[in-house]
């Protein structure tokens, strides 16, 4: 096979020996799919057995209650459908719950790009990437002429060599725009600006992001619940006196001046009116 054009890669590939066998089976497996796909995940076993086992002895509960009466002991029944409609009250609310719900979501990338190497190792400040973020609604996704502010130089990286650089050039003389796969995505009916959390509120990104500089695959820490946002709200204090911002809110400003309150969070300021976000 063709040599890891990255260092990193020559680095980790050097002891490694492919057969010309063991190259023809994987170019198989991975041109299979390419064609397929990966397959759909598999329902999780435990949740699947145990909703079907306690629907099966529900069913037998009361049958035998209603008709058969094999069983003399009423509270074995009772035990049986207290047990059975508890749990899958249980899972029905915990899928409810999750409706439109993406914690922990993970997606491929078109350019297997690392934050973890341009945030962490290069320390690339994020609004150079996503410098929308300070005064707009969206914090933004690059476009190609941005990366190619840094990349019209740099030709070859750490983790991958030109190979995954070399997309970013293709599709600039295509005249294509890079297709990124939204990861954090709120409700179409919640309103949430980045420029009032980042600007005004002077919150930082890992707030709601996490630590994306140690990320190579980027993922969605929080589930961006109304919950979640709710208590930030209530626990996180806002730069009150040093954003000029809040001097609109006259009568709190004066208390604060004076001492009369040390600490002030959204909650005071309309943070959990439900107009503020849904209009």
């Amino acid at each position: 096979m063709n040599s890891p054009t990255s260092t990193r890669l020559m680095e980790d590939h050097q002891a490694m020996s492919i057969l010309r066998e063991e190259e023809r089976l994987l170019q198989a497996y991975f041109t299979h799919i390419a064609e397929t796909g990966l397959g759909d995940l598999k329902p999780y076993p435990i949740r699947f057995f145990s909703f079907w086992i306690l629907g099966v002895l529900m069913a037998l509960a009361v049958v035998d209650l209603l008709f058969t009466r094999k069983i003399r002991h009423r509270i074995v029944h009772t035990v049986i459908l207290v047990a059975g409609l508890g749990v899958h009250g249980s899972f029905a609310h915990q899928e409810a719950v999750r409706v439109g719900r993406t914690q922990d979501y993970a997606p491929d990338q078109p350019i297997k790009f690392s934050h973890q190497m341009h945030a962490g190792e290069n320390e690339i400040d994020g609004c150079y990437c996503h410098f929308t973020a300070d005064f707009s609604l969206s914090g933004g996704i690059p476009s190609n002429n941005v990366c190619l502010n840094c990349h019209s130089v740099i030709r070859n990286g750490t983790l991958s060599g030109s190979f995954e650089i070399n997309k970013i050039h293709r599709a600039e003389k295509l005249g294509q725009a890079i297709r990124w796969v939204r990861i954090h995505k709120l409700p179409d009916h919640s309103f949430f600006s980045h420029a009032q959390h980042v600007n005004v509120a002077g919150l930082d990104c890992s707030e709601c992001h996490g630590a994306v500089e140690e990320m190579h695959i980027v993922r969605q820490v929080e589930d961006l619940s109304m919950g979640w946002c709710i208590n930030c709200h209530r626990e996180t204090n806002v730069p009150f006196l040093e954003n000029e911002y809040y001097k609109s809110f006259w009568a709190l400003h004066e208390q604060a001046k004076a001492g009369a309150v040390d600490s002030i969070t959204a909650s005071r300021l309309g943070g959990l009116k439900c107009m503020k976000c849904h209009y």
